[in-house]
């Protein structure tokens, strides 16, 4: 007893202690943080160009990065710059060197993760540009698993002066040129991360933009998943299917296992492979999740209005998911959720647009919860619990981002006060309370609401249950919108579709399509010639694209009318000056400026001009008007800035440049501006900028294109100082040019053409006219040639294919460039065999062991139906070479197995690492492929214990693949079957009939009815009689179901997706195995033969014709 009363007067004191006492400050630092680390072999050095390519259910845009998906299984202790934030509550880390990412926040009050925290950096191919790790918060911005999630990004430590104190993260993005930072903050006493992030388009362009926080949390048997309660419905990508929350009556996503669960739990979400479920609309101002275990969870909370987006993802409880999460990802901290969250978004895809420079901003509020056994609802200032039990116990519970002296809880029912009581409260100091009031009073718990006010009467919070419609109408599914043009009646529906299509990046729809049918119907439609005008402005193509334009102004301006939406007036403007026609651009932008919304980025244009042309004065006018009418056109304070300064109003143009970067602290120019002014100190520009070549290129080009030369020249030079880069050297060559001195001029640029091609990956528009300059001087420079090509591949393929002609009529043995020509053959002009010749000159020339090169080629001639002799000879005798890449291996295996060498892939498919792939999962089924051969020889040559040894080895998952047992592998009918079949011919009839009951047992869907052949052979082992001939004849139905000559991939979430020939050698193939199941051989052969019309490559049609050895 004693020992109690000691504990609760420990407790009175700390209570008091924590009421009264002041907080600590807020300690910052940039430190390192060094962790076991699997190693990523080199990027690609071939340039990765735009393909019909899914990622993430939009274009996959690999191009101007580098190619980074070659993970490795060597661990080594590898040290990162970290930085830190602490205060009383929390202690927060970020990785710079990873892509910015939160690394963890630890809840200090419990020591909870609030964040799955890794102890091992352990990349897989799950990022857009291959590797990725999972745990912490990833900054998803402009696309989902953007570029650089996994490359060091800009970063800067800012002490806000108020005892808060903010780490700033963000980049310049190369496809779009605009750029985006995340300030994550700490305030002294409260105990939440402020999370604030802006979007700049600092293009011209108008552009589309998705933002997520990838928000990855501990998860276990424990966890559940906190969307507000009355969330109606859950949806998938797409929006294409929907679900009742949380516990759906109806298949999701076509699983009828959803139906009855209640999947905001992880252990029930019954998808074999993981899955995502959206809020749809979302309602109220947070999600989160709880760990009832630990009785924690993590809070996200900021206005739902801008934050949209809510969602979760998990790989999932069941087999794929462990061996993703906890193998494959990690070494040793187990699975995870990732709650995600959006501004300006709430699906994947959903893309929002962007104006020309416009910025976008949201602010979140994410923290510890504990001790609340549930969690109803959330916000900045605190989380609450409320269970009404029907007897009229309540049980009470909040936590409070800050102290909260004398906070005040009252339960109310209608304007009757039920409960009522004052409390401290505090991060480290949860509420909680059970108490009993008249069951009448809360026979209906949804009329009775908790309150949480501070002291002074403020409310904090609310919270009421919600009593949903179960009844309502769940929405309709999107369906595919991607039907031909020509088939849609409604001519503006034609034009939305193609702007749905721009908008959100589908990979395999023209959004050209729909505009070019526009016109065929109206030549003068305004929108869709507009549409194609920027289109062909943004690919350089200025005389297309003015002729589009034009056609749309001449509807606009007919009978002497001013236009009323100046898009194809600004756009035009844009060519004109690009074009250096500045009389003709400043008339049409001025134009364009009468236009609300388009007056601050003609304006900004204008003043452009005139500081080119000289005329600072104007120059300075227009700025100003163009700040006025968008104060957040940071291009236009910028330049403003530099007007100001070199017109002697010094303390002027650094108040602006101040302002700037105190809203946009990773800004390069604002920060080159008082760096300049001697406001800043020099090492603050050489930190910002990390002595990347292409940061200190982007903002000389700012200066530039901002008619300022000297400034331009200045940074050029820094960044040659700090390392050379060809294209900064070309930019310097071609500004020596204008300056008239050619002699400097030429050095420079054969300075530029002699260094490596490697990794460099121009994608300016301006940098046309430079590479022009260069082959002025340097007609016969082949990189110089070849850059240009690259250059000009995603705007204008022809051009790009007669700059590559070039480079290797000059250079012969110029392996990229022949590559190059391979991919645009492919890809642009579809000639399969001029590409698959390309790509052999490309591999015979390639000295640097470029194995993209083979797994390209072999694309090729897979698409062609090449011999297959043509294709294995493709890899034959270069197994080095084939081994440094996942692709390239597995496509050799299998022309290996097809060329009758199946026993000898075994051993590199038990011994070699194979780095896995999201949404690939092709590893396992050639592993059996190659087992079941050798077993299917071995019993043909008598050596039936040796034929046992393979067909058991089809049932292992080696450990060097990172593959587990699927619960539905609809192949385990074959494994089992010819597993029991070989235990019977060894005499061993108990595992024998083992196997064959395990294979009549196995779910067959129709989709993968090949398998029912094995399945029915077994049944027919276990007992003649049994009756399979329905089940063998819907395999022939369901194949014959199968032909098509046309694939949606509208919905594509990954990859290029099946071409007709493809779902056509299934189909052939499983109307085959169902003949030969009900002992037609002849039709069977007939079928098998068609399959292979389709695809030659098709394994076991091959074998079932006798064509395998």
């Amino acid at each position: 007893m004693k020992k109690t009363k000691f504990a609760l007067g420990v407790l009175a004191v700390l209570l008091c202690g924590s009421a009264g006492a002041r907080n600590g400050e807020v300690k910052m630092r940039e430190g390192t943080i060094t962790l076991p680390a699997y190693r990523v072999n080199a990027p690609e050095k071939a340039p990765l160009f735009e393909r019909d390519f899914a990622y993430q259910r939009a274009k996959r845009g690999v191009y101007p990065y580098a190619m980074n998906d070659n993970p490795t299984d060597e661990k080594i202790d590898t040290t990162y710059r970290a930085l830190f934030l602490e205060n009383d509550y929390l202690e927060v880390c970020v990785l710079p060197d990873i892509g910015g990412r939160l690394f963890y926040a630890t809840d200090k009050t419990n020591g909870y993760e609030i964040f799955y925290r890794q102890h091992v950096i352990k990349p897989a191919n799950v990022g857009m540009l291959g590797a990725w790790i999972s745990g912490g918060v990833e900054w998803n911005v402009f696309h989902h698993h953007r570029a650089t999630s996994q490359y060091p990004i800009d970063y800067k430590l800012v002490d806000n002066g108020d005892g808060s104190k903010t780490i700033w993260v963000g980049e310049v993005e190369k496809r779009h040129r605009m750029s985006w930072a995340i300030g994550m903050t700490l305030y002294p006493d409260r105990s939440y991360i402020e999370v604030k992030g802006r979007f700049f388009n600092n293009s011209p362009d108008r552009n589309s933009m998705l933002h997520w926080n990838n928000v990855a949390t501990h998860a276990n048997e424990n966890y559940q998943i906190v969307f507000p309660e009355n969330t109606e419905f859950g949806t998938f990508h797409h929006k294409n299917s929907f679900m009742r929350w949380p516990v759906p009556d109806a298949p999701y996503c076509g699983n009828p296992d959803y139906i009855g669960k209640d999947v905001s739990y992880w252990r029930n979400l019954p998808a074999l492979m993981g899955g995502s479920v959206f809020v749809y609309d979302l309602q109220d101002d947070f999600i989160g999740g709880y760990d009832y275990g630990k009785n924690a969870g993590t809070m996200l909370a900021g206005n739902r209005h801008i934050n949209k987006g809510g969602k979760f993802w998990t790989w999932g409880h069941m087999n794929y998911g462990h061996e993703w999460d906890c193998k494959t990802l990690t070494d040793e901290d187990g699975a995870y959720v990732e709650l995600m969250t959006a501004a300006y978004s709430d699906n994947q895809p959903d893309y929002c647009w962007l104006n020309p420079y416009e910025t976008k901003e949201f602010t979140a509020y994410w923290y510890g919860i504990r001790d609340l056994k549930h969690v109803n609802r959330g916000n900045e200032h605190a989380t609450v619990n409320m269970e009404v039990g029907a007897d009229g116990r309540l049980h009470l519970a909040a936590n409070v981002t800050r102290i909260r002296p004398d906070a005040r809880i009252v339960v109310r029912r209608g304007g009757k006060t039920l409960y009522e009581t004052t409390a401290l409260i505090a991060p480290d100091k949860p509420f909680a309370a059970d108490t009993k009031v008249p069951a009448e009073e809360v026979a209906e718990p949804s009329e009775v609401t908790m309150y949480l006010y501070d002291s002074e009467g403020n409310e904090l919070i609310s919270y009421h249950p919600y009593k949903l419609d179960r009844t309502k109408p769940i929405p309709d599914p999107v369906v595919p919108l991607n039907p031909d043009p020509k088939s849609v009646e409604n001519t503006e529906e034609v034009y939305y579709l193609g702007m749905r299509n721009l908008q959100f990046h589908n990979a395999h729809v023209d959004p050209n399509d729909y505009f070019f049918e526009v016109v065929r119907r109206d030549p003068g439609d305004v929108r869709a010639n507009t549409q194609l005008g920027i289109h062909y402005r943004k690919q350089g193509d200025f005389a297309r694209a003015k002729k589009h334009l034009r056609t749309a102004l001449k509807r606009q301006t007919a009978n002497q009318t001013r236009v009323s939406d100046g898009e194809s007036m600004y756009n035009l403007g844009l060519i004109l000056k690009a074009e250096g026609r500045y009389a003709d651009a400043v008339d049409t932008l001025y134009r364009a400026a009468w236009d609300y919304e388009y007056a601050s980025a003609a304006y900004f244009q204008l003043a452009q001009i005139s500081s080119l042309t000289g005329d600072s004065g104007r120059a300075l006018q227009e700025a100003q008007m163009a700040v006025a009418y968008n104060g957040m056109n940071l291009d236009a304070r910028n330049l403003l800035t530099t007007l100001l300064r070199r017109s002697g109003r010094q303390e002027e143009a650094a108040r602006i440049a101040a302002d700037v970067v105190a809203f946009d602290p990773l800004n390069y120019y604002a920060t080159y501006e008082l760096v300049r002014m001697g406001k800043l100190p020099e090492e603050t520009f050489a930190r910002l900028l990390r002595g990347v070549s292409e940061s200190y290129l982007e903002l000389a080009l700012y200066y530039m294109n901002n008619g300022f030369g000297d400034e331009t020249d200045d940074i050029l030079a820094r960044s040659e100082s700090i390392a050379p880069y060809p294209t900064v050297e070309y930019y310097q060559a071609w500004r020596a040019d204008a300056r008239g001195d050619r002699a400097a001029a030429g050095k420079l640029f054969a300075k530029a053409e002699a260094g490596s091609t490697d990794y460099v990956y121009p994608f300016r528009l301006e940098t046309v006219a430079v590479y022009e300059k260069a082959l002025e001087y340097m007609p016969a420079s082949a990189n110089t040639w070849y850059y240009l090509g690259n250059l000009y591949f995603q705007k204008q393929p022809a051009r790009a294919m007669k700059c590559w002609e070039k480079a290797v009529e000059l250079r012969p043995d110029f392996a990229m460039a022949l590559r190059n020509l391979g991919w645009g053959s492919f890809f642009f002009a579809g000639d399969c065999p001029a590409a698959a010749e390309w790509y052999r000159k490309a591999i015979e020339a390639d000295r640097e062991g470029n194995a993209i090169f083979l797994a390209e080629c072999d694309e090729i001639l897979e698409r062609m139906n090449a011999p297959l002799q043509t294709r294995y000879e493709l890899f034959a005798g270069r197994e080095a070479l084939y081994e440094k890449r996942y692709d390239s291996e597995t496509k050799a295996i299998k022309q290996r197995i097809l060329h009758g060498e199946y026993e000898e892939v075994l051993r590199p498919l038990l011994t070699r690492f194979y780095s896995r792939r999201e949404h690939i999962e092709d590893l396992h089924d050639i592993y059996v492929d190659a087992c079941l051969l050798s077993g299917l020889k071995a019993r043909k040559n008598g050596d039936d214990r040796k034929a046992l040894e393979y067909m058991l080895m089809m049932n292992e998952y080696p450990e060097n693949h990172g593959y587990a047992h699927l619960e539905y592998y609809a192949r385990d009918a074959q494994v089992y079957y010819n597993i029991g079949l070989a235990y019977e011919r060894v005499g061993d009839r108990r595992n024998a009939r083992k196997y064959f009951k395990m294979a009549s047992q196995v779910e067959v869907r129709d989709a993968d009815g090949i398998y029912n052949y094995e399945k029915a052979l077994a049944m027919r082992k276990i007992d003649p009689k049994a009756p399979v001939g329905d089940m063998l004849r819907k395999i022939v139905e369901t194949g014959e179901a199968g032909v098509t000559d046309y694939v949606q991939r509208f919905f594509e979430s990954f990859g290029y997706g099946e071409y007709p020939e493809d779902v056509n050698a299934r189909a052939y193939y499983m109307q085959g195995i169902g003949h030969k199941a009900l002992g037609d051989e002849s039709r069977a052969a007939e079928c098998f033969r068609k399959a292979l019309e389709q695809r030659n490559d098709h394994l076991w049609a091959n074998y079932y014709l006798g064509m395998i050895r």
